[in-house]
Order: structure tokens, then C-alpha cells, then sequence
């Protein structure tokens, strides 16, 4: 999906009602960093990027709502073009994220959100390595606003200085398998909350 259709179907998303509606009323003020999509209100942009990514898993958007979502956040704080748009959102969507119950849209997210900062090629398995400190590792699916927002924190994070563990990516992936492990099952009950 390319950004301008996904540009079109967040155009075409109906008013927010239930949850999401008293969720905007609570969060948004006129003066907002980001528009909450639909609402004709705003919000700061960790909190935008929730609630949008939220709005747009419930309407089937996909993953290239998040890349989208991400890539307007940080793209008009850096005054880039719809075209570098275009190839950030195409950069993360071919970021070849490993398979596992973690949100690795995450990391497609960052590659994007790099992009648009333009962040060097070779800075950014160190921005990598901090955005894995940001992967929710658990259901996929819990917190579908939760790559987007994670992405551009991981970004504002490396502007202050921020640096995360070096091969924290690899680290945190290598314990993820998709074969279940030998963890006596009463250990996993304990674990649910």
C-alpha cells in the first residue's frame, strides 16, 4: 500500500465512537503535536501514535499504518518530502523483522522513522539495539499502537543521548524461539498476570 492510499484511508476512517471517542475526548487538546486521525483534536505525540495505531488495527489498516503513522511524525519534524515519506515507509516495510512473539513492528517502525531523521546507515543497529529495550514481548496484537509510539521514542531517545546496550537486538530475539521451551508449565501460570 503506498502512502498516499494509506493517506486516503485515514481520510476515509468514520468518526471514532466508544472507547476510542472518550479516549480522544481524554487526551486530546487543540494544541497537540499530532492530530488524533478523525477527531479535529490533537494530542503529544507518544500518545497520538498510541491511539492512532489503536484506531487503525480495529480498522485493518496493517502494518503500513504504523510505518505511515511513525513516518508523519517524524518526517514533519525534520521537513522531509512525501517522496522520502514514501521510501522510509518502503524501508521498513522490506526491514526483514525475525520471527517471534515480540513486537518486532518495532524495529520496522525504527528503520522508518531513522530514515526520515536521516540517521546514518551505520548508527543504526546501535538505534536498533535501543528500540529493542522498547519491544513488548508477550500476545501480539495487545497494544497495536505500541510500534509506532516505541519507534519515535526510540528516536527522541538517541537525539538526547540516550544509547541502548550494544547487541541488546540479537540478545533479545536469541531468547525468543518459535518451539516451546522446557519451563515446567505450573512456572508459567505463576507468570500470567
Amino acid at each position: 500500500m503506498t502512502v498516499g492510499t494509506m493517506l486516503a484511508a485515514f481520510a476515509a476512517l468514520p468518526a471514532p465512537d466508544g472507547d476510542l471517542s472518550a479516549w480522544a475526548a481524554r487526551v486530546g487538546t487543540p494544541d497537540g503535536d499530532f492530530p488524533l486521525i478523525g477527531t479535529g483534536t490533537r494530542a503529544e505525540t507518544y500518545t497520538a501514535l498510541l491511539w492512532n495505531g489503536e484506531r487503525c488495527a480495529r480498522a485493518g489498516l496493517g502494518q503500513e499504518s504504523a510505518l505511515t503513522l511513525v513516518g508523519l511524525a517524524v518526517g514533519a519534524a525534520h521537513g522531509r518530502t512525501a517522496v522520502e515519506l514514501s521510501d522510509a515507509v518502503a524501508a521498513g516495510a522490506a526491514y526483514p523483522a525475525p520471527r517471534a512473539t515480540v513486537s518486532t513492528g518495532v524495529l520496522a517502525a525504527t528503520v522508518c522513522a531513522a530514515r526520515l531523521a536521516r540517521v546514518p546507515e551505520d548508527e543504526l543497529p546501535a538505534l536498533l539495539d535501543l528500540a529493542a529495550s522498547l519491544m513488548v514481548i508477550g500476545p501480539p496484537g495487545v497494544a497495536p499502537g505500541h510500534d509506532p509510539a516505541a519507534a519515535w521514542l526510540a528516536l527522541r531517545a538517541r537525539d538526547a543521548g540516550i544509547v541502548g546496550m550494544s547487541g541488546a537486538l540479537a540478545h533479545t530475539v536469541s531468547l525468543l524461539s518459535d518451539d516451546p521451551s522446557d519451563v515446567d508449565v505450573a512456572e508459567l501460570v505463576r507468570a500470567l498476570r
